[in-house]
């Protein structure tokens, strides 16, 4: 999935014209690398040699979203840099790589949706040497994203999550679901085409128990993205309606779940925790019995006649 991200977000921000006229020229190409920019004397930098951009990306295992990380862009500068648009030349690429990566879904060959957000950016000084080796005086921006993957949540029937992304499709049908749409390799939800993430939190047998059929409660959570938070808290207002007017919600199977709680979590991460909970009610076909081996039974009597035919002969 890293490689996948790599390829993605070179071609994103290379492809970016806005961003790459900020950038120094290195073989006639905007100077933007992944990782570590070629030294000073290298050939092939044009003039000025700053600004630059340079990129990593970092993965790491999470229990529940599969993998998480962490995407960091390096904006290094000299004192030589004029300003952009009345802006610190930092600043001003710092804005424009914000409006292209903070709030992106990224989805790789293997169906593997990754989120970059922004979570901070950190300023650098590098001050100039002297001597023969003379280096200019550096400054910069890291400028740190994390990274949140959203799996695939799909299971055997009945199949709840499957059923939520089924029944918001139906009702909501501007919104994209993450993990069951078919996802552009790169996206970013807006106001009027927002994203859903229906996620399965957790399930508990119950009580309710039948011949034909054993019940469960399930636990589930949606992440509502949109561009504003304004719309976001529409959608999700809305959602929470449709869901209290229908009462059940259909599964793949054609089985009911009942809805028996909502709740809505306005100051929740809307990547990480999702502002939407639901419990529900599924039930599950009973296997049924087996069959009791069939024991061959002869009559007791008949034996013993048997035997002592054996015993005469």
């Amino acid at each position: 999935m890293s490689a996948d991200i790599r390829r993605l977000v070179e071609g994103q921000v290379s492809a970016d014209t806005q961003l790459g006229g900020m950038l120094a020229v290195f073989d006639g190409q905007p100077a933007f690398f992944y990782q570590k920019a070629p030294h000073d004397d290298t050939p092939g930098w044009g003039t000025p040699k700053y600004p630059r951009l340079d990129f990593n990306v970092d993965m790491r295992h999470d229990p529940e979203r599969k993998t998480e990380g962490t995407m960091t862009f390096n904006i290094v500068c000299s004192r030589e840099c004029p300003d952009i648009g009345g802006q610190d030349p930092d600043r001003a690429i710092e804005a424009r790589l914000m409006e292209l990566v903070s709030g992106t879904f990224y989805t790789g060959s293997d169906r593997a949706t990754v989120c970059a957000e922004w979570e901070r950016s950190d300023e650098f000084f590098i001050g100039g040497s002297q001597g023969q080796d003379t280096l200019p005086e550096i400054y910069g921006l890291t400028v740190t994203f994390e990274l949140m993957e959203f799996p695939e949540q799909i299971t055997i029937d009945p199949d709840p999550v499957q059923g939520l992304n089924e029944w918001t499709k139906r009702h909501f049908g501007k919104m994209t679901a993450i993990g069951y749409d078919e996802m552009p390799p790169i996206w970013k939800p807006t106001d009027e085409n927002p994203a859903i993430y229906w996620r399965f939190e957790g399930t508990a047998s119950t009580n309710r128990q039948s011949y034909a059929v054993t019940w469960f409660t399930g636990t589930f959570a949606a992440h509502v993205l949109a561009e504003s938070v304004t719309e976001r808290n529409k959608w999700t207002k809305a959602i929470i309606q449709r869901a209290q007017v229908d009462g059940e919600i259909i599964l793949p199977d054609t089985s009911p779940m009942f809805i028996n709680r909502i709740t809505i979590r306005h100051n929740a991460d809307p990547l990480r925790e999702g502002q939407l909970g639901l419990t529900g009610q599924y039930g599950v076909l009973a296997q049924p019995p087996k069959e009791p081996a069939q024991i061959k039974l002869i009559h007791p009597y008949r034996n013993l006649a048997e035997k002592e035919e054996q015993k005469n002969g």
